[in-house]
């Protein structure tokens, strides 16, 4: 719930900015159109670089490379299990 109300208030402090920095009046049509327009391509951006991230993300080697796996220690002989 509270990271709902985090993301709710994060898209309502975007618009205030919009507006703000644009010097838009809500009152306006035309200016409530032009709002639409930087607020949809303002979340078609914030979609479109989480999107980017995402892909870093899932395509990053989590894994170590041969030096550091743990198959490479046991087979080594440095290391027993049944030791302890």
């Amino acid at each position: 719930m509270k990271i709902t109300i985090l993301v709710v208030k994060m898209f309502f402090v975007a618009a205030l900015f919009i507006i703000s920095n644009q010097n838009l009046y809500m009152s306006d049509v035309n200016d409530r159109g032009t709002f639409y327009d930087y607020y949809t391509n303002w979340i078609d951006t914030l979609f479109h670089q989480a999107f980017v991230i995402s892909g870093y993300v899932v395509k990053f080697e989590w894994l170590p490379s041969n030096n550091g796996t743990i198959n490479s220690v046991l087979t080594s002989g440095n290391a027993s299990l049944s030791e302890g």
